[in-house]
């Protein structure tokens, strides 16, 4: 059972995804398998210098093909201190099926994803593959934006309203440790004077988080709140808690994480909690 999974389409993305595994378990110990699933359009979309037959995939041709790219990553992100990296094909008609199955049977900490952001109206209704994942609220998701450059990661952001950060922290404090990153908690918010005394009151008992309020712009959305306050920061990753979202919660009221996850700048760690009553 590796550490982390990764799962792999051969796109930039994934390859930005796979480096910043690698960076995250380089010198932790920590392992990573590479995941690509198999399907025909996924044969359709191998580069064409490939000669991939759709209708007759060389699954050998495939894997070495994996191997192959798995092992140069390793070399340039990490050295001599590379860590134990697999990788595996597996067959399945939908992506998103077929690494849920992966993860129920091999039980990885985390999955690192690429994404592509919501590209055209049928993905910004439903979401894109990795925002799918998130919605489903089953594992711990690091979502890596396109034009990320992977790097070393030294801080965890925590959004997290006042009403649900103490019952947060113990997490926070276990993800920061995991991540080798401090932590700060960050709350949006309207009436910064306000809330300032119970941020407080809510980390007070734990010195390794900070915390800072962060005005909010009431002419925007929160999430694009949360994308422009993090827009810049070049070596960190937001964490927010996302429960399951139900088909009518799809349809009408599509989550937040995942809207963020379309749009960040930075990774994104969406951790599953309890869901809504």
């Amino acid at each position: 059972m590796a550490n982390i999974l990764v799962p792999f389409d051969f796109s930039a993305n994934a390859i930005s995804a796979l480096d910043q595994a690698l960076y995250i378990a380089k010198g932790s110990g920590l392992t990573i398998e590479v995941l690509h699933i198999l399907n025909f359009k996924a044969a359709h979309d191998y580069p064409a210098e490939w000669h991939i037959d759709p209708h007759h995939v060389d699954l050998g041709a495939i894997e070495a093909k994996l191997a192959e790219i798995v092992a140069d990553r390793s070399r340039s992100c990490c050295g001599d201190s590379t860590p134990a990296v697999t990788s595996a094909v597996r067959e399945s008609v939908m992506i998103n099926g077929g690494i849920i199955n992966h993860m129920l049977q091999h039980k990885a900490d985390l999955i690192v994803m690429g994404t592509h952001g919501a590209s055209n109206a049928i993905e910004r209704f439903w979401g894109s593959n990795t925002s799918t994942m998130i919605n489903h609220s089953l594992f711990p998701i690091l979502a890596v934006p396109r034009n990320w450059h992977p790097v070393v990661l030294e801080e965890l952001l925590a959004a997290i309203s006042l009403k649900e950060a103490k019952a947060c922290l113990p997490k926070l404090v276990e993800w920061a440790k995991w991540l080798k990153t401090k932590v700060q908690v960050i709350s949006l918010t309207s009436v910064p004077e306000t809330d300032q005394d119970e941020l407080e009151a809510v980390v007070a008992d734990y010195p390794e988080i900070t915390a800072q309020l962060v005005p909010k712009k009431d002419d925007l959305p929160m999430w694009k709140n949360l994308v422009n306050y993090t827009a810049d920061r070049k070596k960190a990753v937001l964490l927010m808690f996302v429960h399951e979202r139900t088909v009518f919660e799809k349809l009408f009221n599509y989550s937040i994480t995942s809207k963020v996850a379309d749009g960040i700048l930075i990774p994104l760690l969406a951790v599953p909690t309890t869901k809504k009553p």
